[in-house]
């Protein structure tokens, strides 16, 4: 049975032109929530202002239905917690004379809250997903003052976030985590060492384990997600930082079940 894909523009018109901003999709209320980013002050500017309105998205059309919440921020982490239906963000950049974010906040379809102030230090473009067999967010790494973090927190309510483990991947630049049925995965670079093949990890709540260091080519600001439908890990483009050159390939990692010896 062959398939047809096709891409319909369905709306000009809603949040400004930005970039860096983040999008979850909220299953209870079917809907995309969009947050942040950055992008021109004013029409025609050549500067940039942070944003921080929220919108969402409803197959139809875009609606603002937030102005307040957290601070203007972009590359920050957020993603959509199923077990209590709220979408969780943390961290992000701020500006150049403050410091990254470190806050934790909850958007529960009408309003944010922040959660907590405490938790994974100060960081932007950290590695965020929702492990829905155990019923918390999952956050890797990011990036601060020359530095890519390696530690691994955990977020439930009612525990709020816990440090589980300092060592696993080392010194991973943009790291991108995604929940499957089996595990947590993670693809990544190390910083520095953007040649050859990427490194493939699994996180199972303990203990993080290196797969293989072989498939896609090394690069970052490239794009991760689980297809449930086919357990498939789908991953596509990026950039090779040597040349910074775009890159249009589109990967995919099974996850094998091998019977015992």
């Amino acid at each position: 049975m062959s398939e047809r894909w096709l891409w319909t523009q369905k709306e000009d018109i809603g949040p400004s032109p930005r970039g860096g901003h983040t999008m979850a999709y909220e299953a209870a209320r079917q809907r995309v929530v969009l947050f942040g980013g950055f992008g021109l002050a004013t029409p025609g500017a050549t500067t940039y202002s942070n944003l921080g309105d929220t919108w969402v998205w409803d197959g139809g059309a875009w609606t603002q239905v937030a102005d307040t919440g957290p601070d203007p921020r972009f590359i920050h982490g957020m993603v959509y917690d199923d077990s209590r239906q709220r979408v969780v963000l943390f961290g992000g950049y701020g500006s150049t004379s403050t410091p990254p974010f470190g806050d934790t906040w909850e958007w529960d379809g009408t309003e944010w809250t922040q959660i907590a102030d405490t938790g994974p230090s100060e960081r932007f473009v950290p590695a965020m997903a929702f492990d829905r067999s155990r019923e918390c967010q999952v956050l890797f790494g990011g990036y601060f003052q020359g530095t890519w973090f390696n530690d691994t927190w955990e977020w439930a309510d009612g525990t709020g976030w816990v440090k589980r483990q300092d060592m696993g991947p080392q010194s991973i630049a943009f790291p991108k985590i995604t929940y499957t049925e089996k595990g947590m995965v993670l693809f990544a670079c190390k910083s520095g060492v953007f040649v050859g093949s990427g490194q493939t990890w699994e996180w199972d709540g303990k203990l993080w384990t290196q797969h293989q260091d072989m498939g896609p080519k090394a690069r970052d600001r490239y794009a991760l997600v689980y297809d449930s439908q086919r357990d498939r890990v789908v991953l596509f483009g990026g950039l090779t930082v040597q040349a910074a050159e775009p890159l249009g390939d589109t990967w995919e990692l099974a996850i094998i079940e091998q019977p015992p010896e």
